[in-house]
């Protein structure tokens, strides 16, 4: 975005979030975002054990004035937006340390007095203790309570659900009503927002950030939602020719070196599909008769 490299496509999907945000965030000029932007940018690049992309249009950084601490000084908001293709690694006021997933947004306010923070996608976070001051996670539905502990919350709007699953440490999630569970190293909560049902599961938590790694874990997922990750993951578009096929489950690891063709290849392998990809890359076509008996 910063050096005229971006897609009309990558452009319009910053535009479009940028527009839906303007009325919870006063805008920045174009020359001062830009500017602050490129800084974070900048301090990116000089993290050498911080592997992932620090590119211009990776990271659209807004900032407002309207807030105020406890001394009536402005606090700032801030909203960070990581596109699809990419992902970033956050380190806030209090020096909690947050991984943001493709096409995820987190909020938060510029200040380590009050420790929340809004998030929109998925993200792993590793929380520094602090001794009587929680750190607040509200993701759809559902609001994490934590002291010190590191999870993850996948939470994006069309997912059928929002997981919380438990790294280390313990940490209490309630909805708008009610505390719902306390959970614990590799336990895993799995909330509905449309049914409301509830479900809590054993799990292995290194799986559900495997992600932050650059792996691809396919953990019990039907076809549709491993559609939808990698379509984050790669900026694709998919589609199923047969409808019985978003329904088909897997268990499946990947590494980094797997690219989109061969994630597709050993998937489709598995459940009696082929795939197809657009001359512009931009579509996969998944077909066949369905799922393997």
């Amino acid at each position: 975005w910063l050096n005229g490299t971006a897609t009309p496509a990558e452009i319009q999907r910053l535009q479009e979030w940028y527009h839906a945000q303007e009325a919870m965030l006063t805008p920045v000029p174009d020359a001062e975002m830009g500017e602050r932007i490129r800084q974070g940018i900048d301090t990116g690049k000089r993290r050498k054990s911080f592997k992932w992309i620090g590119v211009a249009a990776a990271v659209l950084l807004l900032i407002s004035a309207g807030y105020y601490n406890y001394n009536n000084k402005p606090v700032r908001q801030m909203a960070v937006y990581v596109p699809r293709e990419h992902q970033n690694r956050l380190l806030l006021p209090d020096s909690s340390e947050v991984w943001l997933n493709a096409d995820s947004k987190l909020t938060y306010r510029e200040t380590d007095n009050k420790r929340e923070v809004t998030l929109e996608g998925e993200a792993f976070f590793n929380i520094k203790q602090a001794a009587g001051r929680p750190f607040v996670v509200k993701a759809g539905p559902c609001i994490a309570t934590v002291l010190g502990t590191s999870f993850n919350i996948k939470a994006y709007k069309n997912d059928p659900k929002v997981l919380i699953t438990v790294a280390s440490g313990k940490v209490q999630v309630q909805d708008q009503h009610q505390q719902l569970k306390v959970l614990t190293a590799n336990k895993q909560i799995a909330l509905e927002p449309i049914t409301g049902a509830i479900r809590e599961t054993q799990v292995n938590a290194v799986v559900y950030k495997a992600w932050i790694d650059g792996s691809f874990e396919v953990n019990n997922e039907t076809f549709e939602e491993v559609a939808n990750r990698l379509s984050r993951k790669y900026g694709v578009a998919i589609h199923f020719d047969n409808p019985a096929l978003a329904h088909c489950t897997f268990l499946a690891s990947f590494d980094q070196a797997a690219n989109l063709p061969f994630i597709l290849s050993m998937l489709c392998k598995i459940n009696n599909s082929t795939f197809s990809i657009s001359d512009d890359q931009r579509t996969v076509t998944i077909s066949g008769s369905g799922c393997s008996k």
